[in-house]
């Protein structure tokens, strides 16, 4: 709340610009200024319940030094914040949005977006953005995981979105439809990617054993059941499990990551199946680390009988259905008009281990042939060009907007993942490249973005506008794309026992260094490139010694890891 009868009682004149957009225009009686005259103006903007709730920040600000070191506090916390990961490659653009522009994206989606709009805060969405800065501020990432579990129901499922503050949590935009399933089918899954990250950051195993409520409530309000960390993750996979269509996929839910297409109960969803076995590998790690053997048949078990359900039922020929609706008719399928290939039913089997080489290779091929554009990968073609009550909001943009054919951004870094985890380096920054916003300052008139940050869509090639970018900050798309390019293209991503070094990077690099904070230790490394490679390690010496293979040893706290690789 702004108290603008209260400012003006404090002698500041305060003009509304817009009610409607709580704009405002502050006026500072300066009087005259004489040449080289230098004043100091300190605005302060807070929110409070009341003024007395607010005057000791007022009082405190009002003094110079106080400001001062205010700023100097901010400025030391994105010192901090920053020297986490920074890079040095061929690419300054790249060196930009890696070094700064991506990372503060990361924690300014972490920390605001997604309270923000309130729609999109929960266990999806949040747990990816978790993802983005688990490394870089893991004390403030692990609160808001416990909140995101605290959503989810004693069966596994979860709630879609909640409120941060009273934590009182919806269906989203399913209890609008009750003839459709009340669940997303995908939310409950993204926890276990989140989770898993934290420890593999952190080396916080313990925080599996805390113990934290279902959603699940009594009529006096209170949780009708708890469960460790560990319980939550493992009710999740049990969930998907349990509840596959006719085709053994997972349902569908009243929808997956792609909000817009709500079909009808009984649908099936390869996104869900894919998530599931991403999900499943995760698992498998995580329980072999913990000595778990027993969990690690019964997951092994689970990831290849879905394995074999996704390559016998959803391959279309050339690449992979994206859905089966309740009667078995595909989406996403040669057979359809509108919607016939979605790139997320391409990178998702190679980023679940599902497809082998061989098809995923056709499946990514298929998808650049059909999908990729100068200005980044769409989400489907052809877009639909009338509404379809039986598909849901994706058939309410007009084609080449958003969901229906446009370039939704988020789901490009999951192609670079998946064209590293090919061996194709050159593909996966090629889809990088092509949509960094350091590289948009040429074509600003046409993006209308800020040419340093995600957006959430560019509009496709079907429609008037292409390369028109909307909705910037609050955009999964920071990051995804941030670990796809720290994790996969330059291959520094944290596990369990140390830090892995495996680049795929463009055949076109001669070298790159980087140096990583992980676990209190920093990491110098510097890789070379003689061979001009994509990828494949032929040597690392970590201070000195030879390492075989490319995971680098935890070092002790304040240690320096010196780690030079040579691909080959």
């Amino acid at each position: 709340h702004v108290f603008f009868d209260e400012l003006d009682q404090l002698g500041v004149d305060v003009r509304l610009a817009s009610h409607q957009r709580l704009g405002a225009a502050l006026m500072h009686r300066l009087g005259r200024l004489k040449p080289g005259e230098e004043r100091r103006l300190i605005t302060q903007l807070c929110q409070e319940q009341n003024l007395d709730a607010a005057m000791p920040q007022i009082e405190r600000f009002r003094n110079p030094a106080e400001v001062d070191a205010a700023f100097k506090a901010m400025a030391d916390f994105w010192d901090r914040y920053l020297s986490v990961m920074q890079v040095k490659t061929p690419d300054k653009s790249f060196d930009s949005m890696i070094n700064v522009h991506n990372p503060r994206q990361c924690f300014i989606t972490f920390n605001w977006s997604r309270y923000l709009s309130y729609y999109q805060l929960g266990l999806r969405d949040s747990s990816q953005d978790v993802m983005g800065v688990a490394g870089h501020i893991p004390a403030a990432a692990k609160p808001l995981i416990v909140k995101l579990l605290s959503t989810q129901k004693c069966n596994g499922s979860a709630m879609h979105q909640f409120n941060p503050l009273s934590m009182e949590a919806s269906n989203g935009d399913a209890h609008e439809r009750p003839d459709r399933p009340q669940y997303y089918g995908d939310d409950h899954l993204w926890i276990v990617l989140a989770v898993c990250t934290y420890v593999k950051e952190t080396g916080d195993s313990a925080f599996l054993r805390e113990v934290v409520p279902y959603y699940d409530k009594n009529r006096g309000g209170a949780p009708v059941e708890k469960g460790a960390v560990i319980d939550h993750l493992r009710r999740s996979l049990h969930f998907t499990r349990e509840n596959t269509g006719s085709h053994g996929l997972p349902l569908l839910g009243f929808a997956d990551w792609n909000d817009c297409v709500n079909l009808p109960a009984g649908a099936e969803s390869l996104f869900n199946a894919c998530l599931y076995g991403k999900a499943l590998l995760e698992m498998i790690e995580l329980a072999g680390f913990l000595g778990k053997s027993g969990w690690v048949e019964e997951y092994r078990a689970d990831y290849q009988a879905m394995k074999a359900k996704v390559n016998e039922k959803a391959w279309d020929g050339e690449w992979f259905v994206r859905y089966f609706d309740a009667d078995g008719t595909p989406l996403g399928s040669h057979k359809n008009e509108h919607g016939k290939i979605y790139i997320n039913g391409q990178s998702w089997p190679v980023i679940a281990g599902f497809a082998d080489a061989e098809r995923g290779r056709i499946a990514l091929d298929s998808g650049r042939k059909m999908l990729n554009t100068p200005k980044g990968i769409k989400l489907s073609t052809p877009g639909f060009n009338s509404f379809d009550p039986a598909k849901g909001g994706i058939t309410t943009y007009p084609p080449g907007a958003k969901e229906n054919g446009g370039i939704f951004l988020h789901t490009n870094p999951w192609v670079m993942i998946a064209e590293t985890l090919l061996g194709n380096g050159d593909r996966a920054y090629e889809y990088y490249d092509q949509i960094n916003p350091a590289k948009k300052n040429d074509c600003i008139d046409e993006y209308e973005c800020e040419p340093y940050v995600y957006a959430q869509n560019i509009l496709g090639d079907e429609h008037p506008q292409f390369g028109l970018g909307r909705n910037s900050w609050l955009s999964g798309t920071s990051s995804w794309t941030y670990q796809a390019a720290t994790k996969h293209i330059l291959g520094i991503r944290p596990a369990y026992n140390g830090l892995i070094v495996d680049p795929c990077i463009p055949s076109s690099w001669k070298s790159f260094t980087v140096t990583r904070t992980f676990r209190g230790s920093i990491y110098r490394i510097s890789v070379k490139n003689p061979g001009r490679k994509n990828r494949g390690v032929s040597s690392m010496t970590v201070n000195g010694r030879n390492i075989k293979g490319n995971l680098v040893p935890l070092g002790k706290e304040g240690e320096t890891m010196t780690v030079d690789v040579v691909l080959g």
